[in-house]
This record gives structure tokens, C-alpha cells and sequence, in this order.
């Protein structure tokens, strides 16, 4: 007789696949972002080519050697490179910039950025970028003379953010924030919206090829969005002005905590004030002739080729202009609104204040150490520290500016700032 197979064991079957095929789909799991370790150059530019949305790249070495430019052109990315837990990355360009030399010896340009970012939502946290031919980082819509100009091959260079990290030896501005002039002339307007710069330190940028008229520390200038923010940032000793914002409209510009120091100064740039400060010889800054100005927050323009005269909202929260070798807080002839609460100027040169163009909203407790050149705007007022304030004033300021150095010759990133004299 022909033995029959049980079919229990099919129907058990067939029920699990039943009640899989009309299990309910709508629970949603959560997927994590991606973390991707790198420790070398090439590997960095391989992850960023590849790099999807909400992706994290760490940075697992202490110096890298950047042998080309770094683009970051993904829109809407939600893309982070950071430092990785006991790292502080120096990504140094020197061998880009003399490859960049030897192919244009005589001017720089965007495409010798270090970092050049047409993209928007990007946080870069934590590094140390130095000695690119032209600036240190440019957050800017893309231009290509050769291809018709179009919102689209422009980028979204919008919602970047710019934490904790330094900017030195750069042959331009530390950072710059600016649309583009051949875009704006084509009839095309993408500026860059929304950017925030966070406990970042620009410091001894020097353009030597225009004998460091254009090396400021933090550049928010040509063609600007609005929304750009400046937080727990620290501008010395660079060759032009500490910040920047010539042309740039009716756009907004806030400035939270943050300190303009000695710019403008072309003894830096020779050795000689390092040498009359008894500091250490910094062997790794450019060295050459220095006619930059010297501004501390130069806050807009008169018309140019660029534009109008500038007439847009500028907030200062707790900010500091010392020893800068032109103005402290400066209008540079242009107009607008200037909310400020807090300001310290003190050994400027050319004036601790010069904001007769503008008109005052908020502004209280703008302070200087002397009434040379002093012009507030209209509807301010400005007081003269008392003698022992301004001793116990300078004190503090040149004890966190020696801490800032020491942070600064071992690669770290320095600690953000909080005077006493703020609170």
C-alpha cells in the first residue's frame, strides 16, 4: 500500500505566509544616519563624493594634507564633517597652494579655495583649515563662464553651519560668505542665506599678492543673503579687517560674543610685533608687506560697482574692538540700523566707534576707552570707561587673548570667550 504524506505540516506553512503577506505595514522604523570614519585625505574627498543625506564624516587623524580643493556642492545635504572623539584635524593646503601657485603666480581666485561650498546644509565642526592659496573656506553659488548661468548650476549655498573650527594662514579671508558678482550681472541672484559661524577663530590671513587688502578674518560681503549669524567668534590679527560687509545691500548681519582684535597691523606680518611682544616666532605665518585697513566690524559701504550704499539691520550682542589699527565698530558709509547691546571698544586707532551714517534701534551700554574720533549714530549714545574699568578691562582681555595663543600653538580649538565686563 502507497503511504500518504500528512499535509499538516503545508497548511502550517502556508499559514506563516499568509499572516507575513498581510501583516499591517504602516509602523514606521527609524534608521540611523550613517557615520563614516576617515583618516586620511583621500579617503575624505572618496566619502564626500559619496556621502547621502544626514551622513556624518569624522575625521580620525590629526593632520591631513589637502592636495586639492574640498567641494561640498550637495543641496539640502544635512551633511556633518566633523573632528572625531579625540582629534582636532588640521587639514593643511599647502600643497595645493603651491601647485595653485606655480599655475597662477600672480592672482588667487574661488578655485583655490580651500573649502569651497555651493551646497546648503552642511555643519562643519571642530577642524583647523590653513594655508589655502586663497581663502580658508568660501560658502558661494558656483559660476562657470563657459556655461550659461542658471538658478540650477548655481547651487543653494544656504542653512550652513560653521562650528568650533580656525581659520589660519590662509592667503584670503579666513571664511567668506558672498554671492557672485558674474551671476548678478547675468541676472541670476543666488546669495547665500542663513549661514551661522559658531566659536570659530580666524587669525593671521595675509594675502600677500594684494599686500593683504583683502584677508579679513570673517568676510560676509558682495552680494550677501540674510540671516547670517557670527556667535562666540574671535577675528586677529589678520592682514585687512576682522569682519567684513562691504556691498551687501539691505541684508541683515548679528554678531553675538564675539571679538574683533588687532587687525591691520603690517608689523604682525614682518615678525617685528611678535618680536616686540616677546611672543614665540611663528614660523608657519606668510611673511611680507601689509597695507591692509585695519577695521574691526566694518558693518557696510557707500555705492560702488557692487551696488547702493548699504542700509541694513546689524545686531551686536556682547562684542569687543581692541587695538584694531583703523575703526573698532565702523559703518564704513553706509547706513541702516544698528541694534547693539554691550559694545567695548578700546585702542583703536582711528576711533573706537565711527556710526554717525546710521541710526540706532536698541543701543545700550556701547562703551569706549577715548573720545578720539567718536561718532555715534543717531539716536546713541556712547560712554568713556573709567580709568579703573578700562585697567581691569585690558587685563582680561590680554589674559583670554594669551590663553587663546596657547590654545591655538598646540592645535586646539580655543575656548570661547565671556568677559566679565559683558554680563
Amino acid at each position: 500500500m502507497k503511504r500518504m504524506r500528512s499535509l499538516s505540516g503545508v497548511f502550517l506553512s502556508l499559514s506563516m505566509v499568509c499572516s507575513l503577506a498581510f501583516y499591517p505595514v504602516s509602523q514606521s522604523f527609524a534608521v540611523t544616519p550613517a557615520t563614516v570614519t576617515v583618516k586620511d585625505f583621500n579617503s575624505l574627498q572618496t566619502a564626500i563624493a559619496s556621502a547621502t543625506t544626514g551622513e556624518t564624516i569624522q575625521i580620525a587623524a590629526n593632520t591631513l594634507d589637502c592636495t586639492s580643493q574640498i567641494v561640498l556642492d550637495k543641496l539640502a545635504s544635512g551633511i556633518t564633517i566633523q573632528a572625531a572623539a579625540g582629534y582636532t584635524p588640521v587639514l593643511d593646503f599647502t600643497t595645493f597652494k603651491e601647485a595653485s601657485k606655480k599655475l597662477s603666480p600672480k592672482t588667487t581666485g574661488d578655485a583655490y579655495t580651500g573649502f569651497r561650498i555651493t551646497g546648503g546644509s552642511y555643519t562643519i565642526k571642530g577642524l583647523i583649515i590653513q594655508k589655502a592659496y586663497d581663502n580658508g573656506m568660501l560658502i558661494k553659488p558656483y559660476y562657470n563662464a563657459s556655461v550659461k548661468p542658471t538658478v540650477a548650476n548655481a547651487g543653494k549655498p544656504d542653512n550652513n553651519s560653521i562650528v568650533n573650527c580656525v581659520f589660519r594662514y590662509n592667503g584670503d579671508a579666513g571664511l567668506q560668505i558672498s554671492g557672485s558678482e558674474s551671476l548678478e550681472s547675468a541676472g541670476v541672484s543666488v546669495r547665500p542665506n542663513n549661514t551661522h559661524v559658531t566659536g570659530c577663530v580666524s587669525y593671521r590671513n595675509f594675502d600677500i599678492l594684494t599686500t593683504g587688502g583683502n584677508a579679513d578674518g570673517f568676510a560676509a560681503k558682495l552680494y550677501l543673503g540674510t540671516g547670517t549669524v557670527f556667535s562666540y567668534c574671535v577675528s586677529a590679527e589678520n592682514s585687512d579687517d576682522a569682519w567684513d560687509s562691504f556691498a551687501i545691500g539691505s541684508s541683515d548681519v548679528t554678531y553675538q560674543y564675539c571679538v574683533a582684535y588687532h587687525c591691520g597691523d603690517a608689523t604682525v606680518f614682518s615678525g617685528a610685533y611678535d618680536k616686540a611682544q616677546g611672543l614665540p616666532v611663528d614660523t608657519n605665518m606668510t611673511v611680507g608687506t601689509c597695507k591692509g585697513n585695519g577695521n574691526g566690524f566694518k558693518m557696510g559701504s557707500g555705492s560702488s560697482k557692487y551696488g547702493a550704499q548699504t542700509n541694513g539691520v546689524k545686531n551686536l550682542t556682547n562684542c569687543l574692538a581692541v587695538d584694531n589699527m583703523s575703526k573698532g565698530f565702523d559703518e564704513n558709509n553706509g547706513t541702516g540700523t544698528i541694534n547693539l547691546t554691550n559694545g567695548m571698544g578700546l585702542g583703536n586707532v582711528s576711533g573706537d566707534y565711527v556710526l554717525d551714517l546710521m541710526k540706532a534701534g536698541t543701543f545700550i551700554n556701547a562703551q569706549a576707552f577715548s573720545s578720539k574720533s567718536l561718532k555715534a549714530p543717531s539716536g546713541g549714545n556712547i560712554t568713556i570707561a573709567s580709568t579703573a574699568n578700562q585697567t581691569a578691562i585690558r587685563s582680561e582681555v590680554n589674559s583670554a587673548m594669551a590663553k587663546m595663543r596657547q590654545e591655538l600653538t598646540s592645535n586646539k580649538i580655543p575656548t570661547q570667550m565671556n568677559f566679565s565686563f559683558w554680563k
